[in-house]
Parts: C-alpha cells; sequence; structure tokens
C-alpha cells in the first residue's frame, strides 16, 4: 500500500486503514524514526472502567457520572442473567 505527501507534507491514511485502527479525526498519533523507516502508533487513552470476570472494575481516579455508569452496567448485567434463566 502507498500513499503521497502533499505539497504541505501531509499524509493521507487509506480509510481500510484507519477504520481497522478506529482511527478518528484529530486521533493523535506518536511518530517513531528508526533508520529510514517511520513509525505511527496511535496514542490512546486506556479507560479506567474495565470488565474482569463480569464485574465491572474501576482502577483510576474518579471523575464524572460513577453512579450513572454502575447503574447502567447493573442493568445490562441484569437483562442477561434474566435472558440466560428463560433460556
Amino acid at each position: 500500500m502507498e500513499t503521497k505527501l502533499d505539497k504541505f507534507g501531509r499524509v493521507v491514511l487509506p480509510k481500510d486503514i484507519r477504520d481497522n485502527l478506529d482511527l478518528k479525526p484529530g486521533q493523535v498519533l506518536k511518530i517513531e524514526k528508526s533508520d529510514d523507516e517511520l513509525i505511527l502508533k496511535p496514542l490512546r487513552k486506556k479507560s479506567p472502567l474495565h470488565v474482569k470476570d463480569g464485574v465491572l472494575v474501576f482502577s483510576g481516579t474518579a471523575t464524572g457520572d460513577m453512579i450513572g455508569a454502575l447503574r447502567l452496567h447493573r442493568e445490562e448485567r441484569l437483562k442477561r442473567v434474566a435472558l440466560q434463566r428463560r433460556r
């Protein structure tokens, strides 16, 4: 796959690569140089909330609507359990 620099030195990443890496406009990319190669790496903020063994786990500083996030997760989990019991 190839692309060209425009007259301002900009590069357009092909759509399939942007989609595959879930890159959005404004995404920050880290640029590394290795000999005669350039390496682009997307910088992503990790969410402090993640699910571990079916339980919502918080591993960061509390900001935002934590109670709302917990309530939504609990509701979704209860719906899944209710559907499993019906089967």
